[in-house]
């Protein structure tokens, strides 16, 4: 038989230690993540990853309703079959655009490449559907212990600084190739993954002023996509699925992996 990681059961184990990082009265807010794992039981996601040429990775805020959530069951029925049909069939603007972007980051490549933007994938959201509840993926929530709808900076900066050795060691099981940082505000979680995972190594950094087809500068639309030659990893900035226009969370991924795609790497 075929043997591969698995990865989830490593994390489990990685979150045991973790968790006695907090003080005990915190513990229950802790929340787990990882690999998203599918609806359909038969589906096993770990083998999926193992064999996945793009190993999608969305590193968020912070869980934000209550604690001790597990966002690896978030699309099955495990916390009710409301809420996980909804999360299936992306109902939400923050789960809908995540499903976007993972069909895009999945899908694109030098066949499709310039065509490849918003309206390419709104035309295709049945496809988008089944890519999100068949295809690999994973969550890693930066700041572990669940807060509120909004966050600052500081408390991701500082909850990343706390467990600096724990999230290196979650991205090291993961191994992802494509890691989507998707700040609120600022750009924490990204310096996080380029200057303290990836630091000293090499990156050919793509992206800068976005311009529209009429030369019309989107000043809010600056984008950056910092790609690792000797690790072949992409770390990509990006808005919160919630926080920015649907187009604009699309491009300002696709657009810098449009060039990585076409220009640089085309085996990517």
């Amino acid at each position: 038989m075929e043997k591969f990681i698995k990865y989830n059961d490593l994390l489990s184990e990685l979150f045991k230690q973790w968790i006695k990082n907090y003080k005990e009265e915190d513990r229950e807010r802790f929340c787990q993540d990882g690999i998203m794992i599918k609806y359909d039981s038969s589906i096993d996601v770990n083998q999926l990853w193992e064999y996945s040429p793009r190993r999608v990775v969305f590193m968020l805020k912070d869980c934000p309703d209550g604690g001790g959530y597990d966002t690896r069951k978030m699309l099955t029925d495990t916390y009710g079959n409301e809420k996980g049909n909804k999360n299936r069939n992306i109902k939400v603007k923050f789960l809908r655009n995540l499903a976007k972007l993972l069909y895009g980051l999945l899908e694109m490549s030098p066949l499709n490449v310039d065509g490849f933007n918003d309206k390419y994938v709104n035309k295709r959201m049945s496809e988008v559907v089944k890519c999100w509840n068949s295809k690999p993926f994973a969550f890693i929530e930066s700041k572990k212990l669940a807060g509120g709808k909004k966050v600052s900076e500081k408390a991701i900066i500082d909850a990343m600084n706390h467990d600096e050795i724990f999230l290196k060691k979650e991205l090291d099981i993961l191994k992802p190739n494509i890691i989507v940082c998707c700040n609120a505000t600022g750009d924490s979680i990204f310096n996080f993954v380029t200057q303290k995972y990836f630091i000293g190594k090499e990156a050919k950094i793509i992206g800068g002023d976005y311009i529209l087809d009429n030369n019309q500068l989107v000043k809010d639309m600056r984008t950056s996509l910092w790609y690792y030659p000797s690790e072949n990893v992409v770390v990509i900035k990006a808005f919160h699925p919630s926080v920015a226009a649907d187009w604009k969370v699309l491009e300002k991924v696709f657009s810098p992996f449009r060039v990585l795609v076409k220009d640089i790497n085309p085996s990517f």
